[in-house]
């Protein structure tokens, strides 16, 4: 009966534009959407929860990590899950029993940030000791270590094709290998700050990268030039998502809100406020009708786009 008084609570008195609020555990890291949108998988500071996003209700608790979580990534078949802590290991478990199929370790720092490959055969680990590390998504057995390029790994992300593994770093770059051979392609330079998130387009075309400088920028992948920059946001930005459709891109910052950017024109389409601490964490839907947002108010938001 608590359990549901508590659940109740939650949804009640939301922000205007939101469909439910997730709060059943203090917030540490990422968000990020089952393959058929009905589950949002949460990083915390006990583990890793699982939500039912129509209703709003925890549906499971993964725990094995020593320490919180700071990253987690579905599989593109929705079958298994990536979560990276600061214990700095990476677990990998079956989404739907909730059991653990192996710890990785060889990480010597916090794990920041995890990403499948689009195949689903390897899981990429990003960490401030400045390593890209490439696992065997089944066995879990360590593939390629990609090192060099950065003192410290924000986050990692493949592109759509699955050619590219690219990074956010502490060196205000972003980093682009090859993902099969794990040769370097490209530096795109123009942040002042580091960079927190990147996110690639549904097609593959652009790149968008977050920066505590305050600003988003888009990247041409393929001329690997700097497209336009993005400013509104009134202090870092955190986060940075997609919209399947390619036509915006939402950014969440310090100034506790999110913005819904037009990428064809590079403006400002909106502004959306209801968290009451700095925005960590954006995530579309695969659908693109929902957007979830992370925040240090230790809830997650779950905005109704349509």
């Amino acid at each position: 009966m608590d359990n549901l008084k508590t659940q109740t609570d939650a949804q009640s008195n939301l922000p205007e534009g939101v469909k439910a609020r997730l709060d059943q555990g203090n917030l540490t890291g990422d968000i990020a959407f089952s393959a058929d949108g009905t589950q949002l998988a949460v990083a915390c500071d006990i583990g890793v929860w699982i939500y039912d996003v129509e209703s709003g209700l925890g549906l499971n608790l993964l725990v094995e990590h020593k320490e919180y979580v700071r990253c987690v990534a579905y599989s593109p078949d929705g079958s298994a899950i990536a979560s990276g802590s600061i214990d700095n290991t990476v677990v990998l478990w079956d989404a739907t029993s909730g059991v653990p199929t192996a710890t990785l370790i060889g990480h010597t720092d916090a794990v920041r940030s995890v990403a499948y490959s689009t195949d689903g055969a390897t899981v990429a680990s990003g960490s401030p000791d400045g390593t890209v590390r490439l696992w065997d998504a089944s066995t879990g057995a360590a593939k390629n270590t990609l090192t060099g390029r950065a003192d410290s790994i924000r986050c990692v992300k493949y592109s759509p094709d699955g050619s590219t593994l690219a990074a956010g770093t502490g060196d205000d770059t972003v980093e682009l290998w090859d993902a099969t051979t794990g040769r370097h392609k490209a530096t795109l330079k123009g942040h002042t700050h580091i960079i927190d998130s990147i996110a690639y387009s549904a097609d593959g075309a652009l790149l968008a990268s977050g920066s505590i400088d305050g600003t988003v920028r888009l990247w041409d992948t393929d001329t690997r030039e700097l497209i336009t920059t993005l400013t509104g946001h009134a202090g870092y930005v955190w986060s940075v998502a997609y919209a399947p459709d390619g036509k915006t891109v939402a950014s969440g910052g310090n100034d506790n809100t999110i913005r819904l950017w037009d990428v064809e024109a590079g403006e400002l389409k909106a502004t959306l406020t209801g968290h009451t601490g700095s925005v960590r964490n954006v995530a579309y839907s695969p659908d693109g009708s929902v957007l979830a947002s992370g925040s240090d108010d230790h809830t997650v938001l779950i905005w109704d786009l349509t």
